[in-house]
């Protein structure tokens, strides 16, 4: 038997090799650049206020169909965080439909029945709903999205499973490390500001269906509401439909005042521990300032910032992870606000090894002022970038989300069609001036969450100029993240 499997291999060693068949069992073989077209977006304001934006694209028949609400936790009631959150999530837990009140377990069977499934969220400046269908599907999807969006029923039973839902997750987000360094990070660089109010467990507890009612009354309205098209659909079918399903839509009184939007307020630390026992990792992250949403330096920052973190070869993660193995990753990304912004760089690692990780976040983003990036690092760099954006194209959810994006941004819809020239315009000498200007050493803050005392004496030489706090003595609500004295 051995002799016949010895005969057998040398059999198969004697036959000539098949050459691979690309795409079949070897990798495709690389194609010719391709341009990034973005399609022509088409804009239109109803009578009552609504803007609907059209993205057509015939090539398959399908329709992505997105409800975008210019309301999020910036306007959240104060002592009432969650409100924005928790209201977007309840829009697809109930709804009016042909005059009687259709239950959550109904909305998900409709949506299913056309081949979909009701997608809620909020984030800042944007409350959404979205669905994607094939084309003979999109009356049908309209009419259920017009649904959800103007009559919820926003039922207390449902207020009352997603409340619970949320306070299960917020458990477990207050047990991780990364997570709770990501907390404490907001509010140490946005303080007692819109964008530094965080949800807590006491603020979930505290909200009523009368809250979530007057955040739907208050903001949901036409004038705050962009219809997105995006798919096999042209400006005149998208018009009809916008105005049979939201153009008697009326919501009696004026629009109220949107605050002003808020600047930074930082905590006077620079640096916090947070003490959580027993945890098996310390999340590590440092925070910087960003431009403003509408500053002609947000693309070169855009840049920047995946030249530290953006992808797995970038700078971040060669020397967190790559060069001395401290972390599975290192990344870092931005958000954009009207005032101001944020750059965050994060990652997690062994308790003793936080001090080295959060020095190394620190440097790197220190180091990309002293020098501008080399070519051919920065030419990657932007290539992740175009790459990112181009496979958004691919979609009709992708594209939509790029239009919702830009009009949360508040940015012109017609800038999309130049991302890719104005990423690869971007040169090493404006990236190196953008860390230069927006990156001193002084405004970087960072934060460690996880066990202390198994960091040992690696936290000595943060003696005196970290404040620490437990994490039983974490107050999400209160300004300065403790709890008061007693």
């Amino acid at each position: 038997m051995r002799r016949c499997l010895v005969a057998l291999a040398a059999l198969n060693f004697a036959v000539p090799a098949l050459a691979a068949t690309p795409g079949v069992d070897a990798p495709p073989l690389p194609q010719p650049p391709r341009a990034v077209v973005m399609p022509p977006l088409h804009e239109h304001t109803l009578p009552n206020g609504l803007t609907l934006v059209v993205a057509p694209r015939s090539t398959a028949p399908v329709v992505t169909l997105g409800v975008l609400v210019r309301a999020g936790p910036e306007l959240d009631p104060p002592g009432r965080a969650g409100t924005a959150a928790m209201t977007a999530g309840l829009l697809s837990k109930g709804a009016k439909r042909g005059g009687r009140a259709v239950s959550a377990t109904e909305l998900a069977r409709q949506a299913e029945a056309l081949g979909t499934s009701l997608d809620a969220g909020s984030g800042w400046r944007s409350s959404t709903v979205a669905m994607t269908v094939t084309t003979p599907k999109l009356d049908a999807a309209a009419a259920l999205l017009a649904d959800v969006v103007r009559q919820p029923t926003l039922a207390a039973a449902e207020l009352e499973r997603a409340r619970a839902q949320s306070l299960d997750g917020l458990r477990v987000t207050l047990g991780d490390p990364a997570q709770v360094s990501v907390l404490v990070a907001r509010r140490q660089y946005w303080g007692d500001t819109a964008y530094g109010r965080l949800v807590a467990p006491a603020t979930l507890k505290r909200l009523t269906r009368s809250d979530i009612a007057a955040f739907h009354a208050a903001w949901y309205r036409p004038e705050r509401t962009v219809l997105v098209l995006a798919g096999d659909i042209d400006l005149a079918r998208g018009r009809a439909l916008a105005e049979r399903l939201f153009g008697n839509w009326r919501v009696a009184g004026q629009v109220p005042v949107v605050p002003a939007a808020a600047k930074p307020e930082p905590l006077p630390e620079a640096l916090l521990l947070i003490d959580m026992p027993g945890s098996g990792q310390s999340g590590v992250m440092v925070t910087a300032p960003f431009v403003e949403t509408r500053s002609s330096e947000r693309r070169i920052g855009q840049v920047a910032s995946t030249v530290l973190g953006g992808g797995y070869s970038a700078r971040l993660n060669q020397e967190v992870r790559i060069k001395r193995g401290l972390s599975y990753g290192a990344f870092s990304e931005v958000e954009v606000h009207p005032q101001a912004g944020m750059l965050h760089a994060s990652t997690q690692t062994n308790h003793p090894t936080a001090v080295q990780v959060l020095d190394l976040l620190r440097g790197e983003i220190r180091r990309l002022a002293d020098a501008p990036p080399p070519a051919d690092e920065l030419a990657a760099r932007q290539a992740t970038l175009v790459g990112s954006f181009a496979r958004r194209l691919e979609t009709t959810g992708g594209l939509a989300s790029l239009v919702v994006a830009q009009l949360v941004a508040a940015r012109p819809l017609d800038e999309l069609a130049r991302t890719v020239d104005e990423v690869m315009a971007v040169t090493p000498e404006q990236v190196q001036s953008f860390a230069k200007t927006h990156w001193k050493p002084d405004a970087l803050r960072g934060v460690i969450a996880g066990d202390l005392k198994a960091a040992g004496d690696t936290l000595v030489p943060l003696n005196g100029s970290a404040r620490r706090i437990t994490i039983d003595a974490l107050d999400l609500e209160q300004p300065t993240l403790a709890k008061p004295a007693k």
